[in-house]
Formats: structure tokens, C-alpha cells, sequence
């Protein structure tokens, strides 16, 4: 199964078990909960740094 990879956001290999996270671009790996947590994160980010693109907000 394809993932998106936190860092290089290229597409990274989820494993048959749904345990480990692998990039081949970039090389990133981590534990599946640890990736979640990284995903999270950037979310959060992405949803901090939102601005509307309408005027009057």
C-alpha cells in the first residue's frame, strides 16, 4: 500500500502488516504509530497556517 512520505511528500511504502513506513526517494523510515503521529502533526500545521483567500475575513 502507498503512503505519503512526511518529509520528501513522495509516495513511501506502507508494508503488507501495516507496521513499518518506507521511503525509496529519500530514505525516511519509521514505525507506522510514529508516522500517524508525524502526519498529525503536519495537519496540525497545515491547518494553523490556513488563511482565507476571500475578502472581509
Amino acid at each position: 500500500m502507498d503512503a505519503k512520505c512526511p518529509q520528501c511528500e513522495k509516495i513511501a511504502i506502507l508494508d503488507d502488516d501495516a507496521t513499518y513506513v518506507k521511503c525509496p526517494n529519500c530514505g525516511f523510515e519509521a514505525e507506522y504509530e510514529k508516522y500517524l503521529d508525524l502526519m498529525r502533526e503536519k495537519v496540525g500545521e497545515m491547518s494553523e497556517n490556513f488563511q482565507f483567500d476571500r475578502p472581509g475575513f
